[in-house]
């Protein structure tokens, strides 16, 4: 048996400067003090569901004292948005969920956040549940101003009948084989990969980003990095390629959602995404399990250690600045809650949403998960690295601006080369 690592919290003597909440809503009627989440954890899907079961046996523990409610807004861009908004009026949410980005410390640096630093050190055992150099990127000038919440690998899921079908036996190695394999789901009748170029264009960034890492190797993109380079334009080369070739007809100007949809029809064979796709993959494909779950090919070469695979960014759960002790105790608890050992394998396993924590699973589990997942999980364990993927590494201006020119170059408008020069012009602090 896992034994549950969250101690209860230990009031501080500590100096918080006055601030809002994200809500004027402070107080339920009983008199608890109201914790508020803002996140896209839907009650529709597997991590949405999780959290609101958490949210009620934590209600029910803390009655009278706490209560946690969540305020979900299902598309992120907006959430993202309105936390922004948020934090520029000096009202900050109590805890919300962004991506972090380096090139991008608004957030972090707004003087609108909670330091959760002296909690951290006064409970050396729920330190230990977070990576040490994920708090330590999520710093700013000393402020830990949120924790981890997942940091997702991003892989490949493909079909493996419609591979079969092809005379496929095993998945591509190499980006020369990936090549290969291709072409012959192409001549049996399928697109062999979703891809799409509206709201963050994320798959069509996915496979740029492994194409590129395979070229320039894994510090290819790091903050400070000229990006008018080779390994950028291969990436575009070969993007632009799978958008000629090797993707739906519909695939430009649409969006995560008829991406999504053409790889669970299996009108495409394969897609790169996050285990937040496992979700629909049990619900709406007949037999679950005939999806795979492989890592990126390589260009066999070294440059990238096989098994290397990309990530999304640090999501991260941001805590907003409380007026009262009180209020600040009432959010940490929560949080110390949310990252139990319990409670990440009950994310993991049932939610389908792997933690950013040092979380051990029994092999009871892995038993009760899905095929997809216990392969993320077998897979993130026995990588030799990670790298965050190349859109969430670069500046705002930048990330505004990438799938407009990822639309130029699938319609033949920008060449490889442009598209390089154009990113690195717009990746400018």
């Amino acid at each position: 048996m896992i034994r549950k690592l969250w101690i209860p919290i230990v009031a501080m003597a500590m100096l918080l400067s006055a601030c809002g909440s994200g809500s004027d809503d402070d107080q339920a009627a009983d008199g608890s003090i109201r914790v508020h989440i803002w996140s896209n954890f839907v009650p529709d899907i597997p991590r949405g569901k999780v959290l609101d079961e958490l949210i009620a046996e934590f209600n029910k523990e803390h009655k009278g004292e706490i209560e946690v409610v969540s305020d979900p807004e299902p598309d992120w861009l907006t959430l993202q948005q309105k936390i922004r908004s948020s934090i520029s009026a000096g009202d900050a949410p109590d805890v919300f969920l962004y991506n972090f980005n380096p090139n991008d410390m608004s957030r972090e640096s707004s003087g609108q956040l909670m330091d959760l630093t002296p909690y951290m050190d006064a409970d050396p055992e729920w330190k230990a549940r977070f990576k040490p150099e994920q708090l330590e990127a999520i710093q700013s000038d000393g402020n830990l101003g949120g924790i981890p919440s997942d940091q997702s690998p991003v892989l490949f899921y493909y079909h493996k009948d419609l591979f079969e079908k092809a005379g496929i036996t095993e998945f591509p190695q190499t980006w020369d084989e990936f090549t290969a394999a291709a072409d012959k789901l192409k001549a049996s009748g399928v697109a062999p990969i979703a891809l799409f170029t509206g709201d963050d264009a994320w798959y069509s960034m996915n496979a740029f980003s492994y194409y590129a890492m395979s070229v320039g190797g894994p510090d290819a993109w790091l903050p400070g990095t000229d990006l008018d380079s080779d390994a950028v334009v291969e990436g575009a080369r070969f993007t632009q390629k799978l958008f000629e070739d090797y993707t739906t007809p519909d695939a430009v100007g649409s969006n995560y959602s008829v991406a999504v949809q053409n790889f669970l029809s299996k009108k495409a064979a394969m897609v790169v995404d996050g285990p937040w796709l496992i979700g629909p993959i049990q619900e709406q494909v007949d037999s679950p399990c005939d999806v795979g779950v492989a890592v990126a090919p390589t260009m066999g070469d070294g440059t990238v250690e096989p098994g290397t695979n990309l990530t999304d960014s640090i999501n991260t759960w941001g805590v907003g600045k409380q007026d009262s002790q009180e209020k600040a105790d009432a959010v940490v608890e929560w949080l110390k809650f949310m990252t139990s050992q319990d409670n990440a394998v009950k994310f993991s396993i049932e939610g389908q949403y792997p933690q950013a924590l040092n979380t051990e699973f029994s092999d009871e589990d892995l038993a009760k998960t899905s095929c997809q997942m216990a392969s993320v999980l077998e897979i993130q364990a026995d990588a030799p690295a990670s790298v965050v993927q190349l859109q969430r590494s670069i500046t705002a201006p930048a990330q505004e601006k990438v799938n407009g020119m990822l639309e130029q170059l699938a319609l033949g408008d920008m060449t490889p080369e442009d598209f390089a020069s154009q990113l690195q012009a717009a990746n400018q602090p």
